[in-house]
């Protein structure tokens, strides 16, 4: 089987599975845990720059995560497709800066002058249709997380937030897919050895 018909078949199963589990069982509490697993090890830091984004079904929520990190003064962004198929991001909409973007996604909205960010960040929040133990991520197959990943500075640590029904023994990738340095799941954190992960995940 070719490499994409793989990952066309795993993005196939994982939406699958994640209809049946949502009509057996409310993800909240295990939305709510995996972003309590995350705060513990990676607390937000006034002035820091985190790149965030907003859940949509399925995903583990944020929502946590945005109030605590708003909080202590971090400055939170939140990811837009631009018109040359590349993702930026930008500030945080507060409570009425949002629009549906491409997709249905919850972007926010632009304010007059203000140019997008790719890179310059502290952390970076990542969604995905699946990971594994290595940190390879399965997206929904657009690439915009693989190329704008791609650029990012090697200071940045990327982070996956996932349910540990995401969890995978191995993702099928390619030269341009690019693996997170951690996963953080309701059930704990699966890390890689990075020197500037600070201890984080030990």
């Amino acid at each position: 089987m070719l490499m994409a018909e793989r990952k066309a078949q795993l993005r196939r199963t994982e939406r699958n599975r994640r209809r049946l589990c949502g009509q057996k069982e409310t993800f909240a509490g295990k939305s709510i845990a995996a972003q309590e697993k995350f705060l513990a090890a990676f607390p937000p830091e006034s002035g820091g720059k985190a790149a965030l984004y907003a859940a949509v079904g399925g995903e583990v929520g944020t929502e946590r995560i945005r109030a605590r990190y708003l909080t202590a003064g971090a400055l939170l962004f939140y990811p837009r497709v631009m018109e040359d198929g590349n993702l930026s991001f930008f500030p945080d909409g507060g409570d009425d800066g949002w629009v549906r973007g491409k997709y249905g996604l919850l972007e926010p909205r632009v304010p007059p002058g203000v140019a997008g960010l790719r890179n310059g960040f502290d952390l970076v929040v990542v969604p995905g249709v699946a990971f594994d133990a290595m940190g390879r991520r399965l997206g929904k197959g657009y690439g915009y997380y693989d190329r704008f990943l791609s650029g990012l500075s090697k200071t940045a640590v990327t982070v996956g937030l996932a349910f540990s029904r995401q969890l995978l023994p191995e993702v099928p990738v390619e030269s341009w897919d690019i693996p997170v340095d951690v996963v953080v799941t309701e059930d704990g954190i699966i890390g890689l050895s990075r020197e500037h992960l600070d201890g984080h995940t030990k």
